[in-house]
């Protein structure tokens, strides 16, 4: 973005992408001001119609957009009716250092912006590299409420095009309400994903509905990305799910990674991309391939989640015809039976740092369970965490009160500097 003060040519001044971002990052002084209202309507990103809740009537809801050491400022409005609840906001990867108040989380950072209230999130972008926000009430990122955030910061590796966000989610045609009531009944039967959507659309087959079905269904096109030939594209894929993991792909082009999770890392090649939810990853791809037309594909599959589904969305070359369906084949890749990210031998950070003594050492396990009443449950550390909305433990924290319940899962970790947590999933998914 180039309406800010540019020191020696760039926002950031000379700082690069060798530059401690977790010490040394700017202040740009520049405010990025956003004003958004959470709304439930009507909406059929697959061809389905269910209520959905938007953010200024979009979903994904818009993209925040700011320069490294930039101030974002983010004003929720909630306004959800019909069936009126709370709401909130986080910034997924953003550390909040100095302000854990503005990290979005009810019940440890704050209480939820009730029904007709507001509130606004104020803090510095002292990363830079994509991400996304979503609300952290209940469930409720998997109604509607997230989007893209892009922070642009010191060029890592060359392109000429920035597509923006590819917004990779798997779909259900019931709210999550009653995905959470499904969930938590004894002896459940899953309820399976519908469709995966890609940039908030993708394509659902209205025939296979049963016939008391009174909900409408149409055909919707699919989310389409022009490509110049000879051209590199940045694409910056985000894995905004609930539930599954994602392999990404597009067919006859190869994928150079440069980034994940708001980590630049040496760049590396690739045919397919594995996210689990949350994740992100910034890809160059050059157009370099015979042809005008191909498919961008989002696989999922069962032993990462709870169903195999596939998407697509396509890719046109210049002038290509904005009907013109792609006849592209999918790479030749054998699945590793995993659901497991790329090596860590393969993912490495450019800036790189030693990683300090720690004063306090945690270990943690993540276990699935049956409770007493035939319940399902997760733990962490052998706790399954219930916060109180009413009483962050923030809050509780500022007012010198540090008597926690049991299942709150605090930790005091006293004057430590440096913590390190070995955690370990012993479940089957991610």
């Amino acid at each position: 973005m180039t309406n800010n003060p540019t020191p020696n040519g760039k926002p950031w001044n000379k700082r690069d992408k060798h530059t401690n971002y977790y010490k040394d990052y700017p202040n740009t002084g520049v405010i990025r001001e956003y004003d958004w209202t959470i709304t439930r309507e009507v909406i059929a990103p697959d061809g389905y119609e269910r209520d959905v809740l938007l953010i200024n009537g979009a979903f994904p809801g818009p993209m925040i957009e700011a320069n490294w050491g930039d101030t974002i400022q983010v004003t929720i409005r909630n306004n959800i009716e019909n069936k009126p609840e709370g709401t909130s906001l986080h910034m997924h990867g953003f550390h909040q250092k100095d302000r854990p108040w503005e990290d979005g989380t009810p019940g440890i950072s704050q209480c939820p912006i009730p029904p007709g209230s507001s509130f606004t999130y104020s803090f510095m972008a002292e990363q830079y590299g994509t991400t996304w926000y979503h609300s952290h009430y209940g469930s409720q990122y998997g109604g509607g409420v997230s989007g893209a955030v892009v922070i642009h910061g010191p060029e890592t590796e060359e392109y000429d095009i920035d597509l923006g966000p590819v917004m990779i989610t798997d779909w259900y045609h019931i709210d999550y309400h009653s995905l959470i009531k499904i969930f938590m009944t004894p002896g459940f039967t899953p309820y399976y994903v519908d469709t995966t959507l890609i940039n908030g659309k993708g394509q659902f087959d209205c025939s296979s509905l049963p016939e008391n079905n009174t909900n409408a269904c149409n055909q919707v096109e699919m989310s389409k990305f022009r490509f110049e030939k000879g051209k590199k594209h940045l694409l910056r894929i985000i894995n905004h799910g609930g539930e599954g993991v994602q392999r990404f792909s597009i067919d006859s082009h190869m994928m150079k990674v440069i980034a994940f999770d708001l980590i630049p890392i040496e760049p590396f090649e690739t045919k397919l991309l594995t996210l689990g939810s949350g994740q992100r990853a910034d890809v160059v791809v050059e157009a370099n391939a015979d042809g005008n037309a191909f498919n961008m594909r989002a696989d999922m599959i069962e032993l990462c989640g709870n169903y195999s589904k596939t998407t697509n969305a396509y890719i046109l070359y210049d002038d290509t015809p904005e009907d013109t369906v792609p006849q592209s084949l999918r790479w030749d890749v054998v699945d590793d039976g995993t659901c497991t990210n790329d090596p860590l031998d393969v993912t490495v950070p450019i800036m790189k740092m030693p990683v300090p003594e720690p004063d306090v050492t945690l270990n943690i396990n993540s276990t699935l369970f049956l409770n007493d009443t035939g319940h399902l449950l997760y733990t962490l550390d052998n706790t399954t965490m219930r916060t109180n909305w009413n009483s962050p433990t923030l809050l509780l924290a500022a007012l010198n009160n540090h008597t926690w319940e049991n299942n709150w899962n605090m930790r005091n970790l006293g004057d430590a500097k440096s913590v390190r947590i070995n955690f370990y999933n012993a479940n089957v998914a991610p």
